[in-house]
């Protein structure tokens, strides 16, 4: 399975491509492991491999740039990084979680308590902030799915969505620079009030709608760096 430094990598190169000018210096190693909350030892890690491969320079005591030598920084999210993307396994959990995360919906709705709206609430309220300042949707977003899969007070199916944590966290980095964070924002929302309904039926649609959405999403990214359809 490709690692998560990798995985950074193709972070880091979509953020170059769509907001950095050659000369430009990047975000600081903290800034992109808050970013995708993720550890700084992967972040070190990916933008070390960058480097060697001449794409960024480190500049003692001031940071990481992206360099200034003749570089078509357009090509940089093309075919170079599809052997960092574990396309197969990223699809079979988007597919998976279609399913898993229907039903985690659906008995949200019927056994949530006071506290899940709240936390829920506030994961809408802080991706909406994220959406307003065009930022990383990835803090929000994780606090709002894994808080539904809890609220479903079913002890097997927590433990499997807990045991795909780390798969999830690298498929939303991956995703990270490619997200239609307002149709998120949409569906979070929807969601929300379905759940606060205690309408189990239209929160498990709407949940299967927005995951279907996201692998749309990601099937689109994997055409656009490939130029192959999936």
């Amino acid at each position: 399975m490709i690692g998560v430094s990798e995985t950074v990598q193709k972070f880091i190169l979509d953020y170059i491509r769509k907001r950095v000018k050659p000369g430009d210096k990047l975000p600081s190693e903290r800034e992109i492991a808050r970013m995708l909350e993720v550890g700084r030892s992967s972040v070190r890690e990916a933008l070390q491999s960058l480097c060697d491969r001449g794409i960024i320079e480190k500049r003692p005591g001031k940071g990481n740039y992206l360099t200034n030598r003749t570089i078509d920084v357009n090509q940089l999210d093309l075919r170079q990084l599809l052997p960092i993307i574990d396309a197969e396994s990223s699809l079979d959990l988007l597919e998976f979680r279609r399913s898993l995360e229907a039903e985690n919906a659906y008995l949200a709705a019927r056994r949530h308590t006071p506290e899940t709206i709240e936390r829920l609430q506030s994961a809408v309220e802080e991706l909406a902030l994220c959406v307003k300042n065009k930022q990383s949707i990835i803090v929000p977003d994780f606090k709002f799915h894994n808080t539904i899969a809890h609220a479903s007070q079913n002890k097997v199916m927590i433990q499997v969505y807990d045991s795909l944590t780390d798969l999830s966290k690298k498929v939303r980095i991956e995703m990270a620079s490619n997200d239609d964070i307002e149709h998120a924002l949409y569906y979070h929302t929807e969601i929300l009030e379905a759940i606060k309904k205690e309408d189990g039926e239209k929160s498990s649609s709407l949940m299967r709608r927005h995951i279907e959405d996201v692998l749309l999403h990601y099937k689109k990214m994997l055409t656009e760096i490939s130029g192959i359809e999936q």
